[in-house]
């Protein structure tokens, strides 16, 4: 059996973007191959394999779970950072179709709880298809057949409302991964102590949005997350039994209780201009309303 990450990105800023990510993963999966689907040239040597993009999906994702030639399969989305070894998740594969962890954030109307064809009872979380395990068979290759041909006809802009129905209706095993293994929210980690297991991914739009818009200048995990908060993650790290042989035997108390009211972003360069066209961009979206209703 093979086990290998893959990149799927379109365009200049989410090759470099998947550059970024894929050096983190190597640094904590030397002997793993890590392959890119892109229709950008990159003869960046993290990658073992470059694939050329056909163009035939609307999403590279499609065909690169499809194209993929391993035979357990971690897709990664191009903005975040691997903290961690997570090649355990390949060991889920052994017995599960597909790995991935929930949203942390379901209550979004644009997004978690878009509407699609039917509908799902809450109790069923969204999945977030940014770290996505995949085992090779017949039959996980007619589901993201079907999710990709379900992306074309719902014209929503977005994947995970079909993933999420698709996983529902499906017989497919699913292994949910832990939150620490996807984290989307950072606010939601400033919780966590010395007695759960440390994060192992960092996923976080900021890094997409800032890197198109080129004011990014969040190239490790420190840019995104800042020193201290930083510091709090190598403490989980060290902390960690699952992680370190020999863990250090101390309490690593709540990010939230030894710094209370403190955000993980930092106010560097990178968050500060981003926060700046944020509100520009919604100051905008507010002005123009009156006029367009007139």
């Amino acid at each position: 059996m093979t086990n290998g990450f893959i990149f799927a990105v379109s365009g200049p800023d989410y090759a470099g973007l998947a550059q970024q990510a894929a050096a983190t993963v190597a640094q904590h999966h030397p002997d793993i191959p890590i392959d890119l689907f892109t229709d950008q040239p990159c003869d960046d040597p993290v990658f073992t394999q470059v694939h050329q993009l056909s163009g035939s999906s609307p999403r590279p994702r499609f065909e690169a779970l499809l194209q993929s030639r391993f035979d357990n399969t971690i897709c990664l989305d191009a903005d975040l950072f691997v903290i961690a070894p997570i090649a355990d998740v390949f060991a889920l594969l052994q017995h599960f179709d597909i790995a991935a962890a929930h949203d942390q954030r379901l209550n979004v109307s644009t997004h978690t709880l878009v509407f699609h064809t039917k509908p799902v009872p809450t109790a069923f979380p969204q999945y977030n298809s940014g770290v996505f395990g995949l085992r090779k068979s017949d039959e996980t290759h007619a589901f993201v057949r079907a999710w990709e041909a379900g992306y074309i006809a719902a014209d929503l802009g977005i994947d995970q409302p079909i993933l999420r129905e698709l996983l529902f209706e499906s017989r497919l095993r699913i292994a949910t991964l832990p939150a620490q293994y996807n984290v989307i929210d950072m606010d939601l980690i400033r919780s966590f102590d010395s007695r759960t297991i440390a994060p192992r991914i960092l996923h976080s739009s900021l890094l997409r949005t800032g890197y198109k818009r080129d004011v990014s200048t969040a190239t490790t995990p420190e840019d995104l997350v800042g020193k201290d908060f930083m510091q709090f993650l190598r403490d989980l790290q060290e902390a960690d039994v699952t992680l370190t042989p020999k863990p250090i035997q101390r309490v690593v108390e709540a990010y939230c209780d030894t710094r209370p009211g403190t955000k993980v972003h930092p106010q560097n360069n990178f968050t500060m201009k981003y926060s700046k066209r944020t509100r520009l961009r919604r100051w905008w979206a507010e002005l123009k309303v009156p006029f367009i209703d007139t």
